[in-house]
C-alpha cells in the first residue's frame, strides 16, 4: 500500500492565508518562501473530441423563463439541459460568480461516464450551464470533490500572479478498482484544467475511499482535507501546507448510522442561531442506503475540531438527521463567500440512487435542491442542524393563489410553475391537521403531527412510475407548543420544504401526470 506523502513544515511566514479583497485577481507579494520543489510539467486535460463538439458551448438557464420543451423542467433550482447529474461538487465565489461544478454524464441519462458538469451564477438562482469542465479520462472517471482558491500561490501552480483553482478529486481507476485523491487546477476561473502531473497526492490502494473535502483551518494554518473510508464508516482528516503533501492526522467513526456507505463529508464552522458570533463544528456525512425512509441520507455529528481531529459531543455521538425527506443527497458547502452572502451555504442533489433511475425527466435526469444557509440551534440538551432557503431565491417564487371561503384549500399554483405556501398546523390534544400536496384526486405527500410519534411525512405513490418507486415515509420526535410552521416552496417537480425556520427539513420530487395544478391543502 503506497505511503502517505510526508507533510511539509511551514516557515513562520507561511502561517497566514491572504485573500484579496478586490476581483482583480492581482495578487500582493504574500512574503511566503518560493515552492519547496521543482514542480512537474502536468498534462492539458484533452477532452475526447466528441464530447467538446457536444459541449463546448455553453447553455444559458434562465431559472425564471417557463422551459415547455422538457417536461417537469424546474425554473428556479438548477436542473442541466440533458443528461444525468448527481452530488454537487468543487462550490466556490470567486471572481464574482457561484460556480456550481457538479456528477455528470455527458452521454446519458443514466449514471455512468461520470465528469464535472459545470454552471455558474451570480445570484444563485440564475445559472449559466458551461461546457465539461473535468471529463472522464482513459479509463478513470472523476468522481466528487472541492475546489478552493490558492490564493497564495502556495502550491506553485498559478500563472501570472493570478491565483489558481485546485480542484482535489477522487480518480477511480475501474480496472483496478482503486480509489484514490487527485488534484487539476484551472487558470481561467474553472472553464478548463490541467492534471496534476504528480497525481495522485493520496493513494491507500483503496476501492473505497473518496470525496475530498479541502477547507482552510485558520487557528492552526493549514489546509484540512476530510475525505471518506466508505466501507468502513470513517471519515479521515489530512493536513497540508503546500496542497500539494498531506499527513493524516485523525479520524472519526464509525458512528451514528452505518447502515450503508459514508459519502461527501463536509466539516464546517456553523453559527448559532440567535447568537452568530458563536459557533459549532458540525461533521456532515452522507449514508447511502437503508437511512433515511429505508433509502439514502445525510447525519451529521456537532463537536470540536482543532485542525487534526474531530471529537464529537457526547450527546451528539450518536448522530441526527440532515433531512427527512427522500431527495437531499451528498451537500457540500461552498467556499470563498462573498461578506454579503451569510454562511455556511449549501446545495444538494435533490434525487437519490434507489428511485431516482426510474424519475421520469426528460432529456434531463438529476436536479439540486434550494441553497441553504446552515444554522445551530438547541433542542432538548443537545445542538441540531438546521437550514433556510436563500433568500434571493425564495424571494422569486410566486405568491400562491389561495383557496375561497370554506375551502380548505390554503395555497395552489400550476404545476409547470413555481409558488410558495405558509401553512400553520394547530395542535389541539396531541395532534394536529394534515397538511397535504394534492394535484387533481392524488394526494403527493403530507405532513401532520401527533404527540407520539412526531412528525409524520409521507410521499404517496402517484404518476406513470413503477409501484412502489416514490412511497415513502419518515417519522421524527419534534417538540412543539402548539403550533406549527411549514414553509413548502413547489417548483414543478421538486419541493422543498421547512419546519419552523427550518427546524426540519423534507426534500422531495414529485411526478403530476396530467393536472394543470397543484394546490396545498389542511385535512382534519
Amino acid at each position: 500500500m503506497p505511503a502517505v506523502s510526508p507533510s511539509v513544515t511551514a516557515s513562520a511566514s507561511s502561517s497566514t492565508r491572504r485573500k484579496p479583497i478586490c476581483l482583480t485577481l492581482v495578487a500582493s507579494p504574500s512574503g511566503r518562501p518560493p515552492a519547496e520543489r521543482a514542480l512537474p510539467k502536468s498534462p492539458r486535460i484533452s477532452p475526447r473530441n466528441d464530447l467538446m463538439e457536444n459541449l463546448a458551448h455553453s447553455h444559458p438557464v434562465d431559472a425564471r423563463a417557463a422551459d415547455d420543451q422538457a417536461r417537469y423542467r424546474p425554473r428556479l433550482h438548477f436542473a442541466p439541459q440533458r443528461n444525468w447529474m448527481n452530488d454537487p461538487n468543487g462550490l466556490v465565489y470567486f471572481a464574482g460568480e457561484y460556480h456550481l461544478f457538479y456528477q455528470y454524464n455527458p452521454y446519458g441519462d443514466q449514471w455512468g461516464h461520470m465528469s464535472w458538469g459545470h454552471a455558474v451564477s451570480q445570484d444563485l438562482v440564475t445559472w449559466e450551464e458551461l461546457a465539461v469542465a473535468i471529463p472522464e479520462q482513459a479509463g478513470e472517471m472523476i468522481f466528487s470533490g472541492s475546489i478552493i482558491v490558492d490564493w497564495d500561490n502556495v502550491s506553485g501552480l498559478g500563472v501570472g500572479g493570478e491565483p489558481p483553482l485546485l480542484a482535489y478529486y477522487t480518480g477511480f481507476d475501474a480496472v483496478a478498482d482503486i480509489q484514490r485523491q487527485c488534484l487539476a487546477y484551472s487558470h481561467d476561473r474553472g472553464r478548463t484544467f490541467s492534471f496534476y502531473a504528480g497525481n495522485p497526492v493520496i493513494d491507500l490502494g483503496m476501492a473505497h475511499f473518496r470525496d475530498p473535502k479541502v477547507f482552510w483551518h485558520a487557528p492552526s494554518s493549514a489546509w484540512v482535507m476530510v475525505v471518506a473510508l466508505s466501507r468502513e464508516h470513517k471519515v479521515q482528516f489530512y493536513r497540508s501546507t503546500n496542497l500539494l503533501d498531506w499527513s493524516l492526522t485523525g479520524s472519526f467513526g464509525p458512528a451514528g448510522a452505518t447502515s450503508g456507505q459514508w459519502e461527501c463529508p463536509d466539516l464546517m464552522l456553523v453559527p448559532l442561531q440567535n447568537d452568530p458570533l458563536q459557533t459549532r463544528w458540525v461533521l456532515k456525512v452522507d449514508v447511502d442506503a437503508a437511512f433515511v425512509g429505508g433509502g439514502s441520507g445525510a447525519q451529521y455529528f456537532v463537536g470540536k475540531f482543532d485542525g487534526f481531529s474531530f471529537i464529537v459531543d457526547r450527546d451528539s455521538a450518536d448522530g441526527d438527521t440532515v433531512d427527512f425527506g427522500p431527495d437531499f443527497y451528498a451537500a457540500i458547502s461552498w467556499g470563498e463567500l462573498p461578506s454579503e452572502q451569510p454562511g455556511p451555504l449549501w446545495i444538494g442533489w435533490m434525487s437519490n440512487h434507489q428511485t431516482g433511475r426510474f424519475y421520469p425527466t426528460q432529456p434531463w435526469r438529476g436536479a439540486q435542491s434550494l441553497p441553504r444557509t446552515l444554522f445551530v440551534f438547541e433542542e432538548a440538551g443537545r445542538w441540531k442542524l438546521g437550514q433556510r432557503p436563500v433568500a434571493s431565491a425564495a424571494k422569486l417564487f410566486e405568491a400562491p393563489q389561495r383557496g375561497v371561503v370554506g375551502d380548505l384549500t390554503v395555497a395552489s399554483g400550476p404545476t409547470k410553475g413555481s409558488f410558495h405556501a405558509s401553512v400553520s398546523l394547530t395542535v389541539t390534544e396531541g395532534a394536529s391537521e394534515t397538511m397535504v400536496l394534492v394535484a387533481g384526486d392524488e394526494v403527493l405527500l403530507s405532513i401532520r403531527y401527533e404527540r407520539e410519534p412526531g412528525l409524520i411525512f409521507n410521499r404517496n405513490d402517484h404518476g406513470d412510475i413503477p409501484e412502489g418507486s416514490l412511497t415513502f415515509e419518515t417519522v421524527t420526535a419534534y417538540p412543539t407548543e402548539g403550533r406549527i410552521a411549514i414553509e413548502l416552496f413547489f417548483d414543478s417537480c421538486l419541493v422543498d420544504i421547512f419546519v419552523d425556520g427550518g427546524k426540519r427539513v423534507y426534500s422531495c420530487c414529485v411526478f403530476p401526470e396530467a393536472p394543470a395544478f397543484a394546490r396545498v391543502a389542511l385535512e382534519q
